[in-house]
C-alpha cells in the first residue's frame, strides 16, 4: 500500500513541508554538459561533523577534479583536490573520487563546485555542517529501511522526501536489493535519490540483502562511514554527533559480544541529551519476521541500561511503534519502498500499519518528535517523547553542569 489506510496518533504539530522545483541557496545543482560524460555516480555527502567532510562520486581514473568551496554569497573558503580511493577498485578504467574538506564552521551552509582541468562538472552543490552539541539547534532526521529495488513505489516515497526539510539521512539498511551487489547499489540506491545525496549526508546501516554479496563488500565500498568501531566494527558498526543528538549505527548482521562491549562503552562515554540507535533487524516485531532474539539478548540489555531515546529498525516492511519499554520508544521503519507486507500489532503495539513510508525524527530542545509519512504524503503517525530540561542539561557536555 502506498497510502495509509489507518491513522494512528496524529496530535504532534504536522512537518512544515518544502515546494519543489526552485534554485536552492547556491542555484539548482546540476551537472554540467562536460559533467554528464565524465562523472558516473554522482556526487554524494559523507562523515559530515562540525567541521569536516567528504564528497564523493565516480569518474575516470586519469580525470582528476577540485572541489571548490564558497559561502552563498561566493566567498571562497577552501579548494580540495580529489583523490582515487584505493580502497575502492573500479572495472574499465573507473575510480571512485574522494575530496575531503576540513577547516569548515559549524552549523554553517557552503556551497561546492566540482572542476576537471578548469572545466565545472558541477555546480549548485550545498551541504550544511553539523551544529555543535549543547547549541540548542533544532536537528531534523529523514529516516527509511527496506527501500532498494527502484520501482514505483521507491518512487512515489522519493517525491514525498523531497519534500521533507532535513538535516542528514538514515537508512535502516536493505539498501540495494536483491543481493547488495555493486550494481544493485548503483541503480537502486545512488540512481535513484540522486538528487538528496548531493546535499543531505547520509548514514546508513546495512541489512541481510546488503550482505548477501561477499560479506557487505560493495556496502563498505561505497560508503565512506565513521570508522570508530573498533577493529571489528570497521565500516561495520559506528556512531556520530548531530547537534544535541548522539546517533548509533548497528550492524544486526554481526550480533554479538564484540559489538556489544562496543555499544557499551559508546554509551557509557556519550554525554549528549539525546541518544538515537538503529540497525537493520528489529528487536521488537509483530510482522513477517518478528522479534529478533540476538538483539533482544545482547542489545536491548545496554539500550535500557543507558537510558536510549530512541530505537529504529526495518526488516519487516511495515510501520510499526511501540509503547515505550522500560523507557525505551522502538519503531520499525521498513516501508521504503520494496513493498509491503502484513503487521498483526500486539500487547506492545501503539501503531501498526502495512504502508510504503518514511519517517522524520526532529530534536529540539527538550522534545524528540516522530513523524511517519506515507508514500502520499499524508503523516499518519506521530509521538512525542519529552524530557525535563533538568534531564538534558545534565547530559549536555557544553553546560557546565
Amino acid at each position: 500500500m502506498i497510502g495509509a489506510r489507518l491513522t494512528g496518533d496524529v496530535s504532534a504539530p504536522q512537518l512544515t513541508r518544502m515546494g519543489l522545483g526552485s534554485p536552492g541557496p547556491c542555484g539548482t545543482t546540476t551537472l554540467t554538459p562536460v559533467g554528464e560524460t565524465i562523472i558516473d555516480r554522482r556526487p554524494y555527502l559523507q562523515r559530515m561533523t562540525t567541521h569536516s567532510g567528504m564528497i564523493v562520486w565516480t569518474a575516470p581514473a586519469t580525470a582528476g577534479a577540485t572541489v571548490s568551496i564558497t559561502t552563498p554569497d561566493g566567498a571562497p573558503v577552501m579548494r580540495a583536490e580529489a583523490d582515487v580511493d584505493a580502497t575502492a577498485p573500479l572495472a574499465g578504467g573507473r575510480a571512485q573520487m574522494v575530496a575531503a574538506l576540513d577547516g569548515l564552521s559549524p552549523a554553517t551552509r557552503y556551497c561546492y563546485e566540482i572542476q576537471s582541468n578548469g572545466q565545472p562538472l558541477l555546480q549548485g552543490g550545498t551541504f550544511v555542517t553539523a551544529p555543535l552539541a549543547g547549541s540548542g539547534a533544532k536537528v531534523s532526521v529523514v529516516v527509511l529501511g527496506d527501500s532498494g529495488e527502484g520501482g514505483s513505489d521507491q518512487h512515489a516515497l522519493l517525491r514525498q522526501m523531497q519534500t521533507l526539510r532535513h538535516d542528514l539521512m538514515l537508512h535502516t539498511g536493505d539498501i540495494a536489493y536483491d543481493s547488495g551487489t555493486l550494481a544493485d547499489f548503483e541503480s537502486k540506491f545512488f540512481d535513484v535519490y540522486s538528487s538528496m545525496l548531493w546535499s543531505s549526508p547520509m548514514f546508513p546501516t546495512s541489512g541481510n540483502h546488503d550482505y548477501e554479496t561477499a560479506d557487505a563488500a560493495a556496502y563498505r565500498q561505497v560508503f565512506a562511514l565513521p570508522e570508530n568501531g573498533g577493529a571489528e566494527g570497521l565500516e561495520r558498526w559506528y556512531s556520530f554527533d548531530w547537534g544535541d543528538v548522539h546517533f548509533v549505527a548497528l550492524d544486526t548482521e554481526r550480533i554479538g559480544d564484540a559489538q556489544a562491549r562496543w555499544l557499551a562503552a559508546d554509551l557509557v562515554a556519550n554525554q549528549l541529551p539525546w541518544t538515537v540507535v538503529y540497525g537493520h533487524r528489529p528487536p521488537h516485531s509483530t510482522g513477517e519476521h518478528g522479534d529478533t532474539v540476538a538483539f533482544k539478548q545482547f542489545f536491548v540489555p545496554i539500550i535500557e541500561e543507558h537510558h536510549v531515546d530512541l530505537v529504529l529498525a526495518g526488516h519487516d516492511h511495515n510501520y510499526e511503534r511501540f509503547r515505550p519499554q522500560n523507557g525505551v520508544t522502538y519503531v520499525v521503519t521498513g516501508g521504503g519502498g520494496r513493498g509491503t507486507r502484513g503487521v498483526s500489532g500486539g500487547p506492545l503495539t501503539a501503531f501498526a500499519e502495512s504502508v510504503i513510508h518514511c519517517i522524520v525524527v526532529e530534536v529540539e530542545g527538550n522534545k524528540l518528535s516522530v513523524h511517519a509519512i506515507d508514500g502520499v504524503g499524508r503523516e499518519f503517525d506521530s509521538t512525542v517523547i519529552q524530557k525535563a530540561a533538568a534531564d538534558t542539561i545534565s547530559r549536555n557536555p557544553d553546560s557546565g553542569e
